[in-house]
């Protein structure tokens, strides 16, 4: 059966996921992956979209979405043999994709305590440098707020060169040889919409002195996704982990110093609302920028393209038709690089799309389990569900005559 038939409060593993190219690539990038646990939480009062649980987050998908999701319902009798079936299926991959992706290389910064050090060259940017950044986070995260904390007044709005999403730009305040980039709210660097599209790009092409991720510290293992993405740009970082007065007022706790450990960027606990922690999230994006420091067989093409070689390793194996056309492999190097990807399918049991992204949340999986202790349900949600029970019940909810 597909995902679409699946009832409220049931549960199911992915048996494999349709779609065509972005499409089935989009799928991924949410944490649709074969061998993973879905449950059902509620639909829309229309009935469409429906709302999952899945990766310990909450994931809405459309019914024509759902029906291309194949699954394997789980029993309530069997729900512990199928969820210990599902883990077994999957050990042998984790275990190798936790050492290739926990290998990332370092990134300059301060850190907590100042662990982290420059790397690179070790030689600041000549003064006079305008420090760029590029804002980026998912929707939802906070990252507006954090925008206009940063910049205040010192913004300008525009759109980016061929498309109508817009572009804001701010100097920090305070520091006027700066400019912060805000862009468009995404969950992946896979373009799947003209938002995704215009963020990769900016990041390849405008080359940022440094990131600024926003990460939803109550959603972080969503967030985490995009963030796995940005380490392979190559580019300093700095994450904002917003939304920690939220974490912590419900109970909940975040090892800031094992994440800053295992990402190998600066981690920085901020509420964007209350303007908590901004002051030091400034000085660790500064430090960054000043501080500016795949593979043999792709590294020559990589640099004549003008690519992070990391992010063009990910991209090539996932078969990524824009980078594989920027990147011009020869036909002794494509066969080379097809024989290395379909011996890790067979070795991981997925295809290469679904392999890559299950190589990065499992490194999320392993940073988070002993380092993110989730609060109970906070009073936010409980308030919301209230809420939710009358205006999207069956009998309760608006009839469509009233929009």
């Amino acid at each position: 059966m597909t995902l679409r038939e699946l009832e409220i409060g049931k549960s199911a593993v992915i048996r494999s996921v349709g779609g065509d190219g972005a499409l089935r690539q989009h799928f991924l990038d949410m944490g649709v992956i074969p061998g993973e646990e879905v449950t059902v939480v509620k639909y829309a009062p229309m009935g469409d979209p429906m709302e999952l649980t899945i990766h310990g987050y909450q994931l809405t998908l459309r019914l024509a979405d759902a029906a291309q999701i194949e699954i394997l319902p789980i029993e309530k009798e069997s729900a512990e043999d199928a969820e210990d079936a599902a883990d077994a299926a999957k050990t042998a991959k984790k275990t190798s994709s936790d050492k290739k992706l926990s290998n990332q290389s370092v990134h300059p910064g301060l850190g907590e305590g100042g662990k982290f050090h420059p790397k690179g060259s070790g030689d600041p940017l000549p003064e006079g440098t305008t420090l760029t950044f590029a804002l980026v986070g998912n929707q939802n995260s906070g990252k507006t707020t954090l925008f206009n904390q940063l910049t205040g007044s010192n913004q300008r709005v525009g759109n980016f060169p061929g498309v109508t999403v817009d572009r804001k730009d701010g100097v920090i305040k305070g520091y006027p040889e700066t400019l912060v980039t805000d862009l468009p709210g995404i969950y992946s660097m896979s373009p799947y919409s003209a938002e995704e599209l215009v963020s990769r790009d900016f990041v390849l092409r405008e080359k940022p002195k440094a990131i600024i991720n926003i990460v939803d510290a109550t959603n972080i293992e969503r967030n985490l996704y995009l963030t796995m993405q940005l380490l392979e740009m190559n580019i300093p970082m700095v994450i904002a982990l917003n939304m920690m007065d939220e974490v912590t007022a419900n109970g909940g706790t975040i090892d800031i110093n094992a994440l800053e450990s295992q990402l190998g960027v600066p981690v920085i606990p901020i509420s964007a609302a209350k303007r908590s922690g901004i002051g030091e999230l400034i000085e660790h994006a500064l430090h960054v920028a000043h501080f500016q420091a795949t593979m043999h067989l792709i590294q020559d093409h990589a640099e004549a393209a003008d690519l992070p070689l990391r992010f063009a390793a990910s991209k090539v194996i996932e078969g990524d038709e824009r980078v594989l056309e920027q990147l011009g492999l020869d036909e002794n190097e494509s066969e080379t690089l097809e024989h290395i990807v379909l011996q890790m399918e067979k070795e991981r049991g997925l295809d290469r799309s679904a392999a890559i992204a299950d190589m990065r949340f499992s490194f999320i999986h392993k940073v988070c389990q002993p380092n993110v202790h989730k609060p109970a349900q906070s009073r936010e949600s409980l308030r919301s569900e209230r809420i939710d029970r009358i205006l999207t019940g069956k009998w309760t909810a608006p009839s469509p005559s009233s929009f």
